[in-house]
């Protein structure tokens, strides 16, 4: 990512209390984002965020509604360490070069195996750097990484936190074979509007979000010359585990999982209902701790709507149970 997007999104965004380091990953000079946020005394644990399938930190957990007012800084204000994880393809990383040529000549980019490397960075440098525990907290697609991560590193992490989790629901879409796929920030921001889903009339993002988003997912990502206008360019990886784990074929044994574990969704949300998310969670047999919560009034985005403070405040309380847990 070029230092004029990267300023470009900062300054969109507001995020002045946010540091961003880089970790080697991928191809030779390809490189993650990792943006964090400190709490105002020293931290002795580490909240790390992994976001979804279209869209990046600083546009999920990150987004400002207002200064200082996002997920990461009520972490930090809880006494956290909050960092998000940008993977490639996504927000300030790097674009994997199949990216740069046509879609069809490449298989999808940013699968849920590379995905789990990249998160095992994160960890390692805040282990490392930090010397902290990590709590992981993925969104959507975002838990497939993180559970497939959870599985196969069982010392590495104090919880894992599933909001909006992929579960499997009968669907027999054929994953996609390209490497990336491409929106417009409108076309996005339409669709966090689940106009399809919600009650007629029920209008639950934030206004921040209807005012500022858009722009901010626009700066987002670079602008490939030879493109539509306005076409964002989204590595497809993300799309092609949806589908097979939606047809119940996981890249992880959740039995292999050791932490406990916290499925977290909106009433309204359209990939997990109750039904789906107790099958889903009793394949996590060996978690020492299983919590799973559905919140009113929330869609699949709910960390962008006006009832988030719902969904922050039930994360901090399974983390705080979670250390209640520790040895």
């Amino acid at each position: 990512m070029s230092l004029l997007l990267s300023i470009g999104l900062a300054a969109a965004l507001g995020a002045t209390q946010v540091r961003t380091e880089y970790l080697p990953a991928g191809e030779p000079g390809q490189r993650v984002a990792l943006h964090c946020i400190e709490p105002a005394a020293p931290a002795r644990h580490a909240v790390l965020f992994v976001h979804g399938a279209s869209f990046p930190t600083l546009l999920a957990a990150g987004f400002e509604f207002a200064p200082g007012d996002s997920w990461m800084a009520f972490m930090a204000r809880r006494g956290y360490l909050a960092c998000g994880l940008d993977f490639l393809g996504f927000g300030a990383s790097s674009r994997p070069p199949a990216m740069a040529g046509r879609a069809a000549a490449d298989a999808p980019v940013t699968r849920a195996p590379e995905a789990a490397r990249e998160i095992g960075l994160a960890v390692d440098a805040l282990h490392a750097t930090r010397g902290m525990t990590v709590h992981l907290v993925a969104h959507s697609w975002g838990t497939i990484p993180a559970a497939a991560y959870a599985a196969g590193h069982p010392a590495t992490l104090a919880s894992l936190t599933l909001f909006g989790p992929v579960v499997p629901d009968g669907a027999q879409e054929a994953p996609t074979q390209q490497a990336w796929w491409s929106i417009t920030a409108e076309e996005r921001y339409r669709q966090l509007l689940f106009a399809d889903v919600l009650p007629k009339d029920m209008r639950l993002l934030e206004p921040a979000v209807t005012s500022r988003w858009a722009a901010a997912f626009e700066a987002s990502a670079p602008h490939v010359p030879g493109d539509a206008p306005g076409q964002l360019r989204i590595p497809a990886g993300p799309l092609a585990d949806i589908a097979e784990v939606q047809r119940g074929d996981y890249p992880y044994d959740a039995g292999q999982v050791t932490v406990p574990v916290f499925a977290v969704y909106g009433d309204h949300d359209n990939i997990v209902d109750d039904t789906h998310a107790a099958a889903f969670l009793t394949r996590f047999s060996h978690s020492p701790l299983v919590w799973r919560l559905r919140i009113d009034h929330g869609s699949h985005v709910m960390h962008l709507e006006r009832y988030r403070d719902s969904l922050y405040r039930s994360v901090e309380a399974f983390i705080e149970a979670a250390e209640a847990q520790r040895p």
